[in-house]
This record gives C-alpha cells, structure tokens and sequence, in this order.
C-alpha cells in the first residue's frame, strides 16, 4: 500500500516571528480526505558541548509553553546572519555558554516532532573549549544560566524527571554511547 498522503488545499491561518501555522486537506492512502494542523519553524543547531572534566553543558531557563524551567543543551535558531547550521552553533555556544570550541563534528540532523513541524535539528559534539572574554550578549528577551554535568549526574537529573526536553535527552545518549563504545568523535 503507498502510504502517500497528498496535499489538496492550504491555509495559512498564523505567521509568526519563529512558526507559521497552517491547515492543510490531504487525501489519506485510503482516498478519504482529512485535515493536518502543520507549524513551520525555522531550523535550528544544538550541541554536545563537553569540557576537560568529561562534563556537559546544559542551559537552564523558563519555557513558557510548560510554565517550568528546564536543562537544555546549548542550542538556537539558525538565522539570516549564518552562513550554515554550525556558523549558528557557534555562534549559540558563545551567546549561551560564553565559550569557543576547536573541535566540532556533526552528528546528525532529525525533526522536532514530524508529526506536526517541519521543525529540523542539526546536532553537532564540540570540545577543547575555551572560556571567552568577549561573550556576545544574550538576545533581549534571553535569561538563562549555564552548568556543567557529568554524565552520571545528568542520568540522575533525568531519572527524577529534571530534564523533559527531548533534544536534551537524546544528546545525553549520544553521548553515553561515544563513552561506552570509546568512539572517539575525533576519529
């Protein structure tokens, strides 16, 4: 069975400054037509930032759509100003962290939650990082904190529910896998 689903009409009912908001009939495999609630959002980078001591950084700040603070790994929207996704990351770890890398790698790229947004992710390891005199500042409407963790200390932090964002969590297992498997992301 092609499991195609096929776009018939769009209507653009919100655009916004980060997400437009449209609603789309398709006509499902089955030949019946139903309705998509789709959000577009820009592209943004993240990254497995990690320091000497084998800690990784996580920002903390408030998220309104959940009303909680949250541990995030470093990560923002890819803008005009960047030239690709790892010039944004940089730019990010800077802004958020106040550091500069030598080393990156791309890991990978996913969606969000495709169910729903084209929302992609580039993610990206970093380390040899370097603390930062000149920290570009914070966008205006930014309020956040950095910390290190241990990978030890970041499964506990999920254990007990500390750490709900899903970006988050799959870099914590990337990167539990380059420990447990000694890859190297250097190699």
């Amino acid at each position: 069975m092609d499991l195609t689903e096929t776009e018939i009409s769009s209507k653009q009912i919100f655009t916004g400054r980060i997400v437009d908001l449209a609603v789309r009939t398709i006509k499902l495999p089955n030949g019946e037509t139903a309705s998509r609630e789709i959000v577009k959002h820009q592209p943004a980078s993240a990254a497995i930032a990690v320091n000497d001591k084998q800690e990784m950084l996580l920002v903390e700040q408030w998220r309104e759509p959940i009303k909680e603070l949250t541990l995030e790994i470093p990560a923002g929207l890819i803008d005009e100003t960047d030239a690709s996704p790892l010039d944004a990351m940089k730019r990010e770890l800077n802004e958020e962290g106040g550091y500069r890398a030598d080393y990156w790698e791309k890991i990978t790229e996913f969606y969000s939650s495709p169910g729903f947004t084209n929302e992609k992710l580039y993610l990206f390891y970093c380390d040899t990082l370097t603390k930062l005199t000149d920290k570009r500042e914070l966008d205006p409407d930014e309020f956040l904190t950095s910390h290190w963790f241990s990978l030890a200390e970041l499964k506990r932090l999920s254990a007990q529910g500390k750490i709900v964002d899903a970006k988050t969590l799959y870099a914590m297992s990337v990167w539990e896998n380059m420990l447990l498997t000694g890859a190297d992301a250097k190699e």
